[in-house]
């Protein structure tokens, strides 16, 4: 092969496919940017080489990963020339805009250009007959007056893949989603164009987690960000922690449509279900072909997909799902997910154990452990609710009471907040987080005692001042102890209107609490602490310790000095027994019975000299 010119190039057809197969990659590009390989695409069909296969296949490259500061400017769409923002991010991210923007047609595209909030765009519905919608964070908008013609949306179709069962399809090599709408005929007569984007940095707000091995399980409503903070914990995993991680990508939406994986999900290999209904057996297949550490899936829906996911949490490996739910409260009353929170079982109490309880006879119990340790509640894309322990969470709801849980909040610069809360569902959606500092300076350790009286909240268990009379109840937390028990005690003292007990720690004035639970839950200590609530430990629910915390936590019985402590901590007060702590020898136990036996030996002979000396013969 020799070149003659810049413009026109001289190929010896009937050489070698030797020669043909050392055509270096330069004048391959060239030829391909200049379109003459089309011209004589046919001519070398008939050699033997593998030039022309080289010459035909396109370079793959995706898309580059986005991060949280790296959103749109607004205005039309482009991106700003400063020095400071990442030309090259915001560029990719460009150009897959532009990618999905190509499916609506131009009279739509130049009107979406300009929209200030382009580069928040959502999704673009188009519906046979009707004006086509665009949806942003402020809301939908009308696109234009013309309403969409079946042209629009053979246009958009033609730029798509296939479409699988499920109606869903994509552009190849990006995480865009195209659902359709079909007539009775099977005409597609709508479609539902979401934007598809990957966030480096998103699962920072769950890095703890991530961390900490344990299976997570993310719920929230269509739209609040979950494929996006599954793909970037596949990322994570498998790139900062070098794990064996396997996603079974039942729509393509976190790996992107097309054979070659979106880059947005690092070294995670992908596996694609060929029916949505054979996705349990994907999931199997991942485990017993290709030996992962965790497997990430998307869209748990059906009770086989629960199964085989429970099937592999059984196994060891470490589980990443979502399913769709405002609250694990809608998982423990979906029939077909109830596995993922260990099952639901009714359970039949006596009358004693009722009456303990306080609760009717019948109940709703977890019949077994779940399949997920810990779970993320999505509120939004930047708000989400942590429950570390799902177990706990599971029995505190069927229990009739408020779970643990954590509130936090990630900003556009990644800062998260973080709150730990127990309160009702009204008050979750409202209340200030801590910044990230405060957070960081709360940290309790599990042996950590001491105490501060903030000013801001009076002290009623205060030593340095008399116990004056209270004019209201004292509310006591108690967490694992019968309440029924204290105030069955603080009735026998007489002292019921002025203790009483809440499920609600934001209203509680102290917390009760067994020492052995305190260690196994060493969490009770960072609520507290959270709360500036004094802590009185018992070692059993025995009658003289609970007797004791009452007279403590009124004020009645003094429990010493308390040294003073760093500001928003909290303290614990352990309530001694009143028994001896060191059993007696068995020495002590015979000199005792030695000294017992000779004092009723001198008492009998005191009684029978009293009995002859003092009384007469005749009153004998």
């Amino acid at each position: 092969m020799r070149s003659l010119s810049s413009r026109f190039v001289l190929i010896d057809l009937h050489s070698s496919w030797h020669s043909a197969n050392q055509i270096p990659i330069s004048t391959v590009a060239f030829l391909q940017n200049s379109g003459f390989i089309s011209s004589v695409s046919s001519s070398f069909r008939r050699t033997r080489g593998i030039a022309a296969a080289k010459s035909s296949i396109p370079l793959i490259r995706s898309p580059g990963i986005r991060r949280p500061a790296e959103r749109f400017s607004p205005g039309n769409g482009s991106t700003s020339n400063s020095p400071t923002s990442p030309s090259t991010s915001r560029s990719e991210a460009v150009s897959e805009l532009d990618m999905f923007l190509e499916l609506v047609p131009s009279r739509m595209k130049k009107e979406l250009f300009g929209h200030a909030e382009i580069g928040d765009l959502i999704e673009v519905v188009m519906d046979l007959g009707r004006k086509p919608l665009a949806r942003f964070p402020s809301g939908d908008w009308l696109i234009s007056e013309q309403v969409v013609k079946l042209e629009d949306l053979q246009h958009a179709i033609s730029k798509v893949g296939e479409f699988s069962d499920d109606n869903r399809s994509g552009i190849n090599h990006s995480l865009h989603r195209i659902s359709a709408i079909r007539n009775r005929k099977m005409q597609i007569i709508g479609l539902t164009c979401r934007v598809g984007r990957s966030v480096s940095g998103s699962a920072e707000i769950v890095r703890d987690l991530v961390e900490g091995g344990g299976s997570i399980l993310v719920i929230g409503p269509p739209g609040v960000g979950k494929t996006t903070l599954i793909r970037e914990i596949a990322r994570m995993l498998a790139d900062e922690h070098m794990k064996r991680v396997v996603i079974v990508d039942t729509s393509n939406e976190i790996g992107g449509d097309g054979d070659v994986p979106h880059s947005g999900i690092g070294r995670a290999r992908r596996m694609q279900v060929a029916n949505v209904n054979m996705q349990h057996n994907v999931m199997i297949e991942a485990v017993e072909n290709h030996m992962p550490e965790t497997i990430i899936i998307d869209e748990i829906g059906t009770e086989l997909e629960a199964l085989a996911a429970s099937t592999i949490a059984q196994r060891g490996v470490q589980l990443v799902g979502t399913a769709h739910g405002m609250t694990i409260d809608n998982i423990i009353k979906n029939p077909s997910l109830q596995i993922l929170v260990g099952g639901i079982e009714s359970v039949t109490l006596g009358d004693e154990e009722a009456r303990k309880r306080k609760v009717q006879k019948t109940i709703l119990e977890r019949k077994g452990p779940p399949t997920f340790t810990c779970a993320v509640e999505m509120i939004s894309r930047t708000d989400c609710r942590v429950h570390h322990r799902l177990d706990a969470t599971v029995d505190a709801i069927l229990a009739g009471k408020s779970p643990l849980f954590e509130l936090r909040h990630m900003d556009a610069e990644a800062n998260i907040s973080q709150k730990p809360t127990l309160a009702s569902e009204k008050k979750l959606l409202e209340g200030s987080r801590m910044t990230k500092s405060e957070e960081k300076s709360e940290v309790v350790e599990s042996d950590e005692k001491h105490v501060h009286h903030s000013p801001s909240r009076s002290n009623p268990w205060s030593t340095d001042k008399p116990v004056s009379k209270r004019t209201s109840a004292v509310c006591v937390f108690t967490y694992k102890i019968l309440e029924a028990d204290l105030l069955q005690v603080a009735k026998v003292m007489g002292l019921e209107d002025e203790i009483d007990v809440t499920d609600d720690i934001g209203t509680a004035d102290a917390i009760l609490a067994s020492s052995s639970e305190l260690k196994q839950y060493p969490w009770i200590r960072g609520v507290a602490k959270f709360h500036q609530l004094p802590v009185f430990v018992i070692k059993s629910n025995a009658m003289a310790q609970m007797v004791k915390a009452v007279r403590m936590i009124l004020g009645i019985e003094s429990f010493g000095s308390i040294p003073k402590k760093p500001l928003k901590s909290s303290f614990d007060i352990e309530i001694e027994d009143d028994a001896p702590k060191r059993k007696p020898s068995l020495e002590e136990i015979d000199a005792l019975e030695v000294q017992l036996f000779s004092l009723l030996n001198f008492g009998f002979w005191f009684l029978v000299f009293y009995f002859f000396h003092y009384y007469p013969y005749e009153c004998r």
